[in-house]
């Protein structure tokens, strides 16, 4: 019931913010914008005079926000969130003939130049009008490259507000870190952001690279949610508990205005396929074991299985952020995604199929894991090591050389201590 008044008061707001925009009202649309801005629940800060920061809420990010200030007491700030579909109503409404896709924020032409002028006017008008219903002293946002956000930071400037960007993606293959700064600099505009954490020294090196953002304004903290994970290492898991994390069959590379896909090289079909198959196999002849098919919004969805005659051991789930199922996973199965990671940190046993020979013949578009004793190369090897993965008590192992190697690169967090630094970059630039 409460998530339908939300999505019916959502619907109504978006329909009179319709309407303020053909007024050209700023003040109606401030109103509209501050009647759905509500506090986090989440933070309890008992301080005079804390700072009242809006964050335009996402996934990851809003997590990694979380992890670094809930239970704290007398921090200096106050978070409120403003759903980010206001920003991109009123993008659309004047943005006509700018691209309404992340990572291509620049103006390409004349009329797109004088549209993202207007719509930039417009904002500022917005939340100076916003001022007089609740003072707000910062912004948060979690991408440098959100086309709706991005023209937020010249907002910014111009009410002489900070705009901090806590920008949540690291984990990029090869070539993917060939490219993006190519793509990054041709097709945005450099950020004027405040300042900018970012999780590892890989990203920032792509940043300064494409131009987006300069030395002074980029801070490496790494990945505050992944403290969670790391938190793992003390907590026994359930001794039959598998987590297959569904492998994302396309990996997509910009290499042009258009987003290329490079599925003939990259399309990892076979191997989800083969990996989903031998799974289902081993939950059959294993029924008492509990194996969940964790999948991702908008990638694997329930009526994918429509064909597949899952065990009843088996159970689908595609909502809530990953690392909450590495608690109770005594296996965790995964492929080419910032899971495999995070459980490394905490100390899950990790399975990589790698029926095809994926490491080798496609490296170039898989991240790059030194530890080589994770990888599973046959169906026999992959029964083997869930048997042996699945009796074998559980022990918290240090990590080795190649694993902390592993997780500085991609997750810039190697002591679990990655919210603590969020934590003090926020109040510090915020102060």
């Amino acid at each position: 019931m409460q998530h339908l008044i939300y999505r019916l008061r959502i619907f109504l707001s978006l329909l009179f913010l319709s309407l303020s925009l053909r007024l050209n009202s700023n003040f109606l649309s401030a109103l509209i914008l501050w009647i759905n801005i509500r506090k986090f629940k989440e933070y309890n800060s008992t301080k005079k005079g804390s700072k009242k920061i809006l964050v335009f809420p996402k996934s990851g990010g809003i997590e990694d926000l979380i992890s670094s200030f809930a239970k704290t007491q007398n921090n200096h700030l106050v978070f409120f969130w403003l759903p980010r579909i206001f920003l991109k109503t009123i993008f659309s409404y004047y943005c006509k003939n700018m691209t309404s896709k992340d990572y291509f924020t620049k103006a390409l032409n004349v009329q797109a130049t004088k549209e993202k002028q207007k719509y930039v006017l417009f904002l500022t008008k917005v939340f100076k009008s916003l001022d007089k219903f609740s003072y707000y002293d910062g912004f948060i946002s979690f991408n440098i490259f959100y086309y709706a956000e991005k023209p937020f930071d010249k907002v910014c400037k111009n009410i002489n507000k900070k705009y901090i960007i806590l920008h949540k993606e690291s984990a990029l293959s090869p070539i993917e870190e060939k490219y993006h700064p190519k793509y990054y600099e041709k097709f945005n505009d450099k950020s004027l952001a405040h300042k900018i954490s970012i999780y590892s020294e890989s990203q920032k090196k792509i940043l300064i690279k494409s131009n987006i953002a300069s030395k002074n304004q980029l801070s490496i903290i790494g990945c505050p949610r992944s403290d969670y994970s790391f938190k793992l290492r003390d907590t026994k898991p359930h001794n039959k508990t598998i987590v297959f994390f569904l492998i994302e069959t396309d990996r997509y590379v910009q290499t042009n205005f258009q987003k290329i896909s490079i599925k003939k090289k990259t399309n990892w079909n076979k191997l989800y396929k083969k990996t989903l198959d031998y799974l289902i196999e081993f939950a059959q002849n294993n029924p008492d074991i509990n194996i969940i098919l964790k999948g991702k919004i908008g990638v694997h969805e329930k009526n994918h299985f429509n064909n597949i005659s899952l065990p009843e051991n088996c159970t689908f789930i595609f909502k809530g952020t990953g690392e909450k199922f590495l608690r109770k996973a005594k296996i965790v199965i995964a492929f080419n995604s910032t899971i495999v990671f995070e459980t490394i940190a905490s100390n899950r046993n990790l399975i990589i199929p790698n029926f095809n020979n994926e490491n080798v013949t496609k490296h170039i578009h898989m991240h790059q894991i030194k530890e080589k004793k994770y990888f599973v190369n046959s169906k026999k090897i992959f029964f083997e090591k869930l048997c042996a993965f699945i009796s074998k008590p559980y022990k918290r192992h240090k990590f080795s050389k190649a694993e902390e190697e592993t997780l500085k690169y991609y997750l810039g967090n190697i002591d679990g201590k990655s919210g603590i630094r969020m934590k003090n970059f926020l109040i510090n630039n915020f102060n």
